[in-house]
Order: structure tokens, then C-alpha cells, then sequence
């Protein structure tokens, strides 16, 4: 029969089993995927990269590439991993230690084994789940984070991309007519029609569009750029990459504000980080309670005589006073934060719907009025040019200043597209927006 030492030695190691196999863990594929969807990631099988880039990028897919191909992103991803896994270790009890003597005298031989353990460990192992499940929930919620900022700095590299290029475009367009201008004055001041002044004045427009002309260029190059460097590609994947030759129709609404003021609800990425700290602080208050006061270590001994040790801290020079006050103060501090969370997702959103919506009318009223009135009046210009009422240099000067329209018609919606993934990203509770 089991004396009273075996059985409580077989039922403390019972519940230490029992304890470490609920021990938090983390598996990481599922982590990820959850933190994408939080993110609203597209999590779809990405095709090969390069069947991809045999037609022009589209958004979407320069967000496929970028989650799945990008060196950054992979970086991004195993310090999450490391993170979440560090986190998870706060869920576990501390291993218990086993001590083995052999000593021999002229008495004979002496062989003493003694195994140990915190009883506080065991006593707060709940509370210590629970600061651990909120850990990784917050690391779960920054990852998701990091991944809508991620997303929004790809979003807005392929619309100043896409419209670098088409700026460059037109600003190739205004120099044709600015070149033509110049070279007919030339020969009409070299005919006597012209004088230094008229002439000088042609020559500086293009000088003038020659100007922009390159500056239009090196923006092209370096928005580009700045996109193959958010994607990942290599040499091989430069060289296929096409964009699109213009942004993207408007829509025809714009997101109503009902939609935009329904999401400030707990599904907010930065509202569940906020929760997760404020649980997080919650639970480890309640251990430092019972962990500030004294630490109690229990040892098991065998010998020839069997028996146990008790060990116990006395609080002596410290109380453990400090502690719980700290606790106090992290767990007050968690709570204004979770307060504060709501109220900056609310201002947030009300300010990236603001922009939102004046860079949508901007854009509707260069597309709707500025731009044709333009077309109309340079088509009265022409006609009035066909009627021998204004010379050539009168159709030139419009035909640029039509131009001039367009380029800001194609800034108009460039601001657009760049506030809509800015509120898109608000929308999902990215914090600390810029605008």
C-alpha cells in the first residue's frame, strides 16, 4: 500500500501534468491567417509572379505580391512569430527542479533526491493563462496592424505610380506644342514678323515645359521605384512590370457616412489592442497581488527518511507594496488607454471621411465641369483658328492650358484614390493615420 508521502507526491504530479498540457501555445499558420483577416487581407492562392506581371498591375494584385513575395514582409512575419511565441511563455509554470547527492563517509553511503517547485506558480497558474491569452491577442492585433499599414503603403505606392506616369504623359504633350511654339517663333522673327520679346516669350514656355517635363520623369522613376521596393521584385521582375496608363474610374458614389460611422464597434483592430492590454493588466493585477506578498517553494525529499520542505520568503524589507501599487497604476493606465482608443477611432474616422469625401467632389468637379469646359473652349478655339480669327500661337497657348486642365484633373483624382486607402485603413482601426 502507498504511504501518504507517494500519494501526495503522485497527485502533485498528476496536477503538474494536468497544468502543462493547458499551457498556452501558439500555432503560428493559424495566427497569421487570423491576424489577415483582421486585416482584410486577400488571402487567396497567389499565382506565379510572373504570369502576374504579364499584364498591367492591378491594385489587388501589387497587394498579392507584396503580402506574399516581399523580403519585408516575411521580416515583418517572423518577428510577430517571435513576439507571440514570447508572449505565449507567460502561460506557463516555471520547471520544477530536481536535485540528485551522493555523498559517501565512513558511515557508508548517502544518496538524498529532492524535487521542487513555486506553489504560487501553481496557485496563479489561471490568472497567468489569462494575462498570456490577452498577450497574444494583442500580438495577434498588432500583427493585423502591421499588415493594414503595410497594405495602405502599397495602395498608395501604385496610385502615385500610376499617376506619375500619367502626368509624365501629358507633360510629354505640352512640350510638343511648347517646341512647336518656340520654332515658329524663331522663323517669324527671323522673317520680321516677330520681335525679341514675342520671341523670347515662346522660347520660355518651353523651356518652362522642358522643365516640368523632367521633373515628371524623375517622379515616374522614383514612384516606381518606390513600388518595386514594397513589392519585392528582383531584376528579372522589374524589367516585366507594367502599369496601367490611368488611375482608375471614380466610383460612382462615394461611401456613405452611415457605413463609415457603423465600424466604430469592437471589431476595430485598435479598439481589440486596447481590450487586450486592458485584460492583459487586469489578469497580471490579480497575480502580483498574491506574488508581491511572498513566494512559497515546496521540495519533495526522499532519503531514508522521506518527508518535504516548505520555504517561504518573509516580507521583511519589502511588503510587495510597490508592486501592487505599480499593478494599480498599469491597469489604470490600460483602462484610460482602452477609453482613449474609442475616442481617437471616432475623431479618425470623422477626419479621413472628411478628406474622403472633399477629395471625391474635387475629383467629380474636374471631371464634370473643369474638363469640359476646357474641351469646349478649345474646340471654340479651333474653330475660331479655322476662321482665320486668331493665329496659330492663340491655338497653341490653348492646346497647352487644355493640357494644364487634364494634369489637374489627374492630380484631383490621384488625392482621391490616396484618401480612399487612407480611410480604408481607418475603417479597419489603423491608428495614427496621417493626413
Amino acid at each position: 500500500m502507498l504511504n501518504v508521502m507517494n500519494l501526495s507526491r503522485c497527485f502533485l504530479m498528476l496536477l503538474l501534468a494536468t497544468m502543462l498540457a493547458g499551457c498556452t501555445t501558439i500555432d503560428w499558420p493559424t495566427e497569421r491567417d487570423q491576424a489577415m483577416r483582421l486585416a482584410a487581407a486577400p488571402t487567396d492562392e497567389v499565382l506565379e509572379i510572373g504570369e502576374l506581371l504579364k499584364t498591367p498591375l492591378s491594385r489587388e494584385n501589387a497587394l498579392r505580391i507584396a503580402l506574399s513575395q516581399s523580403p519585408e514582409m516575411r521580416r515583418l512575419l517572423a518577428l510577430h512569430e517571435s513576439e507571440l511565441n514570447s508572449a505565449a511563455m507567460t502561460g506557463r509554470l516555471a520547471n520544477p527542479s530536481f536535485s540528485y547527492e551522493r555523498l559517501r563517509s565512513p558511515e557508508g553511503l548517502d544518496i538524498e533526491r529532492w524535487f521542487s517547485f513555486g506553489v504560487l506558480d501553481v496557485l496563479t497558474f489561471p490568472q497567468r493563462r489569462r494575462v498570456a491569452a490577452a498577450d497574444v491577442e494583442a500580438g495577434r492585433a498588432r500583427l493585423a496592424i502591421d499588415i493594414v499599414e503595410r497594405m495602405t503603403a502599397v495602395r498608395r505606392s501604385w496610385v502615385e505610380a500610376v499617376a506619375a506616369g500619367e502626368k509624365r504623359r501629358y507633360a510629354e504633350r505640352v512640350l510638343v506644342s511648347a517646341e512647336a511654339s518656340a520654332e515658329l517663333a524663331v522663323r517669324m522673327e527671323a522673317a520680321g514678323n516677330f520681335n525679341i520679346l514675342e520671341r523670347a516669350r515662346q522660347q520660355s514656355y518651353e523651356a518652362d515645359a522642358r522643365s516640368r517635363l523632367i521633373a515628371a520623369r524623375q517622379h515616374e522613376l522614383a514612384s516606381r521605384e518606390s513600388l518595386v521596393r514594397l513589392l519585392g521584385l528582383d531584376g528579372d521582375q522589374v524589367r516585366l512590370l507594367t502599369l496601367p496608363a490611368r488611375l482608375p474610374d471614380l466610383p460612382t458614389a462615394p461611401i456613405s457616412a452611415p457605413e463609415v460611422s457603423s465600424t466604430i464597434t469592437a471589431t476595430r483592430i485598435d479598439l481589440r489592442l486596447a481590450n487586450a492590454n486592458w485584460r492583459s493588466a487586469a489578469a497580471a493585477y490579480g497575480v502580483t497581488n498574491l506574488t508581491s506578498l511572498t513566494d512559497v517553494s515546496l521540495s519533495l525529499r526522499e532519503q531514508e527518511t522521506r518527508g518535504f520542505e516548505v520555504e517561504l520568503s518573509l516580507p521583511v524589507f519589502d511588503a510587495g507594496d510597490l508592486q501592487r501599487r505599480s499593478a494599480r497604476a498599469q491597469l489604470r493606465a490600460a483602462a484610460a488607454e482602452l477609453e482613449q482608443a474609442a475616442l481617437v477611432a471616432s475623431s479618425d474616422l470623422r477626419v479621413g471621411y472628411a478628406a474622403y469625401r472633399s477629395t471625391y467632389e474635387d475629383a467629380v468637379h474636374h471631371r464634370d465641369v473643369l474638363v469640359p469646359l476646357r474641351k469646349a473652349m478649345s474646340e471654340e478655339t479651333l474653330l475660331r483658328y479655322n476662321g482665320m480669327l486668331i493665329g496659330v500661337f492663340e491655338l497653341l497657348s490653348d492646346a497647352r492650358e487644355q493640357v494644364d486642365t487634364v494634369i489637374a484633373a489627374i492630380e484631383s483624382s490621384e488625392r482621391f484614390w490616396l484618401a480612399e486607402a487612407d480611410l480604408q485603413a481607418s475603417l479597419l482601426g489603423r491608428p495614427g493615420v496621417e493626413r
